[in-house]
């Protein structure tokens, strides 16, 4: 968690002028969509081959069946029974996620800009995180298994047809063998843990949690993912959450730089005192 002793920051934002705020929301608006687009970029030009691919989720699954926690082909059965249970899961998958990140994260900029610098961060983190696995392991959905030859009983209710859903994307960043991690999963959570830290009120932790767990069942229902990709990307963000955690507290350790202004009196022994 953020330390308290950097909340005299806080303070200092929020008696900045207001006049200055929307220029600043711009700055950093822009600077999130850069790295984002970056980050598309990367993942869409990462090799994509498919029978490592495929070998990679045939390991998760038989890792799964091991544990005996191989429940997402019951799972998607259940919920897609009726087609407007298929549709929610789909709706939710396609069109929920980016939109949820979105507006947490220009609530938080409004709320608390410290907070959402930390979490920008650890957003940062795990874009490069992620990366490293497309490259070095890539993994085939589980909704493209049967299209492979090994039909575990997963049906492809986004992209294969009888919604009214559009996830399309462009060629230049889609990436159909980037399963794990799920960060569909992973930032969904990420933005749920800013409201929480952000936001005290049972409401709004409450709708927190919500949104996690309705991610979770889409994930599942649309076959986009196993739980081992989901926990993979929880992961991903926990690790990034703690490497910028203690990030932060070295720097708030770090003696403060003197002044020159306040050197200009002080011999060199003096001032050399002062630096330490």
């Amino acid at each position: 968690m953020l330390a308290p002793r950097c909340q005299p920051h806080r303070n200092a934002w929020a008696r900045r002028p207001r006049a200055g705020r929307p220029a600043a929301f711009v700055r950093d608006a822009a600077l999130v969509l850069g790295v984002m687009a970056l980050y598309f970029l990367a993942r869409g030009l990462a090799p994509a081959p498919v029978e490592p691919a495929v070998r990679t989720m045939l390991r998760v699954i038989e890792l799964e069946q091991r544990l005996g926690i191989f429940y997402e082909p019951a799972i998607q059965r259940l919920s897609i029974e009726h087609h407007w249970m298929r549709e929610l899961a789909n709706f939710t998958y396609a069109y929920l996620h980016f939109p949820v990140m979105a507006a947490v994260g220009v609530w938080l900029w409004w709320h608390d800009r410290r907070r959402f610098r930390f979490v920008r961060a650890v957003l940062f983190v795990s874009m490069a995180i992620g990366v490293l696995f497309y490259y070095l392991l890539p993994a085939a959905p589980p909704r493209l298994m049967a299209a492979h030859g090994y039909d575990f009983g997963f049906v492809d209710t986004v992209f294969g047809g009888g919604t009214a859903v559009r996830y399309g994307q462009p060629e230049l960043i889609a990436n159909h063998y980037a399963a794990i991690p799920s960060f569909h999963f992973g930032w969904i959570a990420l933005s749920a843990a800013a409201i929480w830290i952000a936001a005290p009120a049972r409401a709004a932790r409450v709708l927190a949690v919500c949104l996690t767990l309705l991610m979770t069942w889409a994930i599942v229902a649309s076959a986009n993912h196993l739980f081992v990709d989901i926990v993979a990307g929880g992961a991903v963000v926990l690790v990034s959450w703690l490497a910028v955690s203690h990030t932060v507290r070295r720097a708030a350790r770090r003696p403060a730089p003197v002044p020159l202004r306040d050197l200009s009196g002080l011999g060199l022994h003096r001032a050399a005192r002062a630096i330490r």
